[in-house]
């Protein structure tokens, strides 16, 4: 069976209401609906070219502070994608943060581009993060569960282009994440990595469930207590760890 025969991307009447409620101040929530309808078609078996799944975001519709010189560099933004089973969701859910957006490698525009969390949105999953992270999706909505997925940090700019954040862009970021706390209210929150263990815990959050970022080698077998780090071996403890909490 297929991811899309019995899941679905961004239910409208739920997805749509948290993306309204903290990315207003951010990016067109418009434009974001329209974006977050593709993925959800694309996640369905729709095929789109690349400059329509992976597209620079226009300036037009970008309300943060630097938006202008941002626009103009390799940077990124992953729209947050909500993942649910299409029958029997009793309406709990996992959210997971990450750091931060990376666009790293060949391929990326010097300009400001649109993709999804570890590229879930697409029937071939490409990063060796998301083939580890994605038999957990399965396994989570399996049990009834949805998964939310995010980053803490909103945009990222490519360091070799010298930018720094402003104080101010920098505060926006920790709104629109806050923004989504606050309207997800989620079952528990899980944080792959150490920088969004440490926002959520600025953000005073409550038993966070702590995972090391997915790719982080070496220090994976030791934070799960597992005899290798073979992507099997991986999967089952990662969701062991999330299925074992309290909250789950």
């Amino acid at each position: 069976m297929g991811k899309q025969d019995w899941l679905e991307v961004n239910r409208p009447d739920v997805w749509r209401t948290i993306i309204s409620d903290s990315h207003k101040p951010f990016i067109c929530t418009d434009y974001l609906f329209e974006m977050g309808d593709v993925y959800r078609r694309e996640f369905a078996g729709e095929s789109r070219d690349q400059d329509v799944t992976i597209p620079v975001i226009p300036r037009s519709v970008c309300h943060f502070p630097q938006a202008d010189e941002i626009c103009e560099l390799r940077s990124g933004f992953d729209l947050p994608l909500l993942i649910t089973p299409k029958k029997d969701w009793n309406r709990d859910i996992v959210a997971f943060a990450s750091q931060d957006p990376l666009r790293t490698g060949e391929g990326w525009p010097n300009s400001l581009s649109m993709s999804t969390p570890w590229g879930f949105s697409a029937q071939k999953i490409t990063s060796r993060g998301g083939k580890i992270l994605w038999p957990v999706v399965e396994k989570l909505c399996n049990s009834g569960k949805g998964g939310y997925f995010t980053d803490v940090r909103k945009l990222y700019v490519h360091p070799g282009s010298g930018f720094k954040k402003s104080n101010e862009t920098e505060e926006t970021e920790k709104k629109v994440f806050a923004g989504e706390v606050k309207s997800l209210a989620p079952k528990l929150w899980v944080t792959l990595g150490r920088d969004a263990y440490d926002a959520l815990s600025e953000a005073r959050l409550p038993d966070v469930d702590r995972h090391p970022h997915p790719t982080a080698w070496g220090h994976l077998k030791g934070h799960y207590e597992i005899p290798d780090e073979s992507f099997a071996t991986l999967q089952d403890a990662i969701f062991d760890q999330i299925s074992g909490h309290p909250l789950y």
